[in-house]
């Protein structure tokens, strides 16, 4: 038997059970930030996307309304 051989297909498992549950992570946490930023009220949106500027990503906008739920809720009432 040789044993550089079997080494080599454990690391190369290892390798791909890892990568497979990193991708799972980020999918996830896309699906959470779409979560947030589609049930979000339109009036925190825009306040938030005029506080981060144009170049802001969905993500960044999801964690500024997470950070901050109470203040942004409140413009919408």
């Amino acid at each position: 038997m040789n044993f550089n051989r079997v080494t080599k297909q454990i690391i190369v498992f290892v390798a791909g059970f890892i990568m497979f549950f990193c991708l799972l992570g980020i999918a996830g946490t896309t699906d959470r930030t779409e979560q947030i930023v589609y049930a979000m009220p339109q009036e925190a949106y825009e306040a938030i996307y005029l506080k981060l500027g144009n170049g802001c990503t969905d993500r960044q906008i999801a964690d500024e309304y997470m950070a901050n739920k109470q203040y942004y809720d409140a413009l919408s009432q």
